[in-house]
């Protein structure tokens, strides 16, 4: 189902490892090796593996952004990019060779994934690709005199290179990005295919005497209306009611760019700001910068609602830490071996998520984008065992669809298959019980079936 292995690796025992682990992965929801394992010589099995050096990231990446742009082919696809860290502070005496993260002490590692998702629909179509990095170097201070490809943040130009390389048959691909995407040499130097769509964090010079953010406050409000404003660590998800401005402006070159780019790029701003909000801390501003054309107020709430599609992300790494594979609890000491689990991880938890936002029906996503075809009897089957005697217990989804098979999950996760108030819908806790339940069934039922084709006992 979905993937059955994590790449060929020049070897065939290697590919059946790599499959076995990330069914396992998929199902048991743990970064412990043993755990894992179904006893000792299957461990041993699986830390040789992530040991090999036969055994890339690189292959393991390219070969889920190739599933991934199958599936995206004919779609608009929203390829969206972040960064997230993995903390071990509490694994600092048992693991070495670590860099830091973010706050320059605790060690840990840096994922950075780029993610497709349904434009037109939100559905969550697969990983693209991601750079997962060990800061063994320390924080860099002189990054202003570097050039962008000598810079960590490079991490955000790759990202939107190997969208267009892997996605190159979608019909549309949109690179949606927060503030940290705000670099001028990635508006310059974008693929043709790509467009951009990020967040503003500089308050650029423009061509006319106001710079961005003041030019942006002093566009023509086009409409007032209620967006939804994500939770955040702390703080529950709010509505807002915003205004929203937008315009084109010509962006200035930066002082401190290659003076090989362009000195200047016209793009189109979306600008909205929370009217009266709670507190001027919490008060909702998106200065969208992007490639696409926005002539109309229609235009400009699309931009806006491809923007707020870039929470899918933060739910994505809220399932490998918390929610569904807890990352930060591996106790596996090598640099290498972990870089390794984390991509099998990342796949894990993008594979929970993408069920989780089917579960409604909402994103009219194809069987396709989940299982494979010579999954669909064995699904049947399974579907059939699930229902109940009356029309509410039954899989309400038509068969064809992803959210057929995210009822099944959920189901078999313990989700009791009511929907009327005061029924919980089931989330990624949820969604991963029942697949680790569900992928062996499905095993189980195509071996059987298999050895009863041939006429094995």
């Amino acid at each position: 189902m979905y993937a059955t292995h994590l790449g060929g690796f020049g070897d065939a025992r290697l590919q059946c490892v790599g499959g076995a682990l990330l069914a396992a992965m998929q199902r048991k929801r743990t970064m412990c090796v043993h755990a894992l394992a179904n006893g000792r010589s299957q461990a041993r099995r699986f830390q040789r593996f992530l040991d090999n050096e036969a055994v890339s990231r690189h292959e393991m990446l390219v070969h889920a952004g190739r599933l991934s742009g199958q599936r995206a082919k004919g779609r608009h696809v929203l390829a969206i990019s972040d960064t997230s860290e993995m903390n071990f502070a509490t694994h600092t005496g048992r693991k070495h060779g670590f860099g830091t993260v973010g706050n320059g002490i605790d060690i840990g590692v840096l994922v950075h994934p780029i993610i497709a998702v349904d434009a037109d629909r939100g559905g969550l179509i697969g990983l693209v690709g991601a750079e997962v990095m060990n800061r063994t170097a320390g924080k860099v201070t002189d990054h202003k005199r570097r050039d962008a490809d000598d810079k960590e943040s490079r991490r955000w130009l790759a990202g939107v290179e190997t969208a267009a390389a892997m996605l190159a048959d979608a019909a549309t691909v949109t690179a949606v990005e927060d503030r940290e995407g705000d670099i001028y040499d990635q508006f310059a130097r974008r693929p043709d295919r790509v467009h951009l769509l990020v967040r503003a964090a500089q308050d650029r010079n423009l061509a006319t005497p106001l710079p961005l953010f003041a030019h942006c406050a002093a566009l023509r409000e086009r409409t007032r209306y209620v967006v939804t404003v994500p939770p955040q660590p702390g703080r529950p998800a709010r509505t807002a009611t915003v205004a929203l401005r937008f315009g084109e402006v010509t962006v200035k070159r930066p002082a401190d760019a290659a003076a090989s780019l362009p000195a200047t790029l016209t793009l189109r701003v979306v600008d909205i700001a929370e009217i009266d909000p709670p507190s001027p801390q919490l008060r909702v501003h998106w200065c969208l910068l992007t490639t696409h054309q926005v002539e109309t107020l229609a235009d400009a709430q699309r931009i806006v609602r491809w923007y707020q599609l870039r929470w899918i992300i933060e739910q994505v790494f809220r399932t490998m830490k918390s929610a569904g594979v807890e990352v930060e609890k591996s106790q596996i000491t090598r640099p290498a071996s972990l870089l390794k689990l984390t991509v099998v991880a990342l796949i894990a938890a993008i594979r929970v998520m993408q069920l989780v936002l089917a579960r409604d029906g909402s994103t009219q996503q194809p069987l396709s984008d989940g299982a494979e075809a010579d999954d669909i009897p064995a699904l049947e089957a399974i579907n059939a065992t699930l229902e109940g005697a009356t029309e509410k217990l039954k899989n309400p989804f038509d068969h064809t669809k992803l959210a057929w098979l995210a009822w099944i999950a959920a189901r078999l996760g313990g989700w009791s298959g009511y929907t009327s108030a005061g029924y919980r819908p089931a989330g990624p806790k949820t969604m991963a019980r029942g697949l680790k339940q569900l992928d062996p069934m499905v095993a189980g039922w195509k071996l059987a079936n298999r050895s009863a084709l041939l006429g094995l006992p």
